[in-house]
């Protein structure tokens, strides 16, 4: 199989990738009444009022909304590889995740950016395992799907660590 050799294209295709796992495990969880909501309707919040959120027309738009974040994650992820190396990828991966999961489920929606709000213990532990599997899957497929050479660290733009830049 022939590899990509655009990271942002690789970024995109393994967010979204990621996300398909993310989605199973938080929508078959929500059937098993484990949790209370999902990364879609969390995201369908972030545009909608809490009486249109569970509709056809709020579902396609949370469905979108949760889409795009996976893909600008993927995207992240595969810069911070060509930044950081592939080495530990997945430790890297669900760093990332676990990151997301802080970030947008914690503090971005504590500040009333999403309709969708929960104290309920089981839906923030199920929504971060979910998030801790879409970081490891997102830097599994990254490190399947792209060309691995654009994942060796590249310090030409940071300065070469090696260098002597006059400090001892």
């Amino acid at each position: 199989m022939q590899k990509l050799t655009d990271r942002f294209i690789g970024g995109v295709i393994a967010g979204l990738g990621a996300n398909i796992a993310k989605m199973g495990i938080e929508h078959t969880a929500k059937a098993l009444g484990l949790t209370k909501e999902t990364g879609t309707s969390k995201a369908a919040g972030f545009f909608l009022t809490s009486r249109k959120i569970n509709t056809s027309k709020g579902k396609v738009i949370g469905f979108i909304g949760d889409n795009t974040i996976a893909l600008f994650l993927g995207v992240f992820a595969s810069y911070l590889l060509t930044f950081t190396g592939r080495d530990k990828s997945l430790l890297k991966g669900l760093i990332i995740g676990n990151m997301s999961w802080n970030v947008f489920y914690g503090i971005i929606s504590q500040f009333g950016a999403t309709k969708v709000k929960t104290n309920d213990p089981n839906t923030h532990l199920i929504s971060f395992i979910s998030h801790s599997v879409f970081g490891i899957t997102k830097a599994y497929l990254l490190t399947k799907i792209v060309d691995q050479g654009l994942y060796e660290p590249n310090f030409n733009s940071l300065g070469d660590p090696k260098e002597n830049n006059g400090s001892t």
